[in-house]
């Protein structure tokens, strides 16, 4: 795989440090940045969100790049977590997408976001700062305890 085709991944929810989810990184990140998304909005899908197309919201998150030893295995890894399956997007409640992030020293960026479909968040809500590591900290104890026997969120959403 050339170093073109690494596209670095943009993260909003458990992937981020401190979070359920960033162990799957293990000692595959090369380098983490924080970074913005705009045209998304944040919802709480219980324990974990869902970001959606929203033209005047902006979502918080980082961009992590993945050694390329690891690439591959990390974004297979990443998909069964998201639910996702490039075979079969429309039965995949995110679809992994390259999308421009910017960072925060103001460069664009092209980067893999997991985005989820509308109706899957019809009545959820808001996070309304786009920042899910603030918004989660006031409910970690129960977030933890639910992960602990989730390896996906596949199917999770009907």
């Amino acid at each position: 795989m050339s170093k073109a085709e690494q596209t670095p991944f943009f993260v909003y929810g458990t992937l981020l440090p401190n979070q359920p989810n960033f162990p799957i990184w293990g000692s595959a990140i090369l380098n983490m940045e924080a970074a913005q998304f705009h045209g998304g909005r944040l919802h709480d899908m219980g324990f974990y969100p869902m970001v959606i197309a929203a033209k005047a919201a902006t979502v918080q998150g980082m961009v992590i790049m993945v050694a390329a030893a690891s690439y591959r295995t990390i974004q297979q890894q990443l998909d069964v977590l998201e639910g996702y399956d490039p075979a079969n997007q429309a039965g995949s409640a995110y679809r992994r997408q390259r999308a421009q992030v910017v960072m925060a020293n103001g460069r664009f960026q092209p980067a893999w976001i997991y985005r989820g479909q509308p109706q899957f968040v019809k009545d959820k809500p808001i996070v309304a700062n786009g920042d899910w590591t603030t918004y989660a900290a006031s409910k970690q104890a129960e977030s933890e305890a639910w992960w602990r026997n989730i390896n996906s969120v596949a199917g999770l959403d009907k």
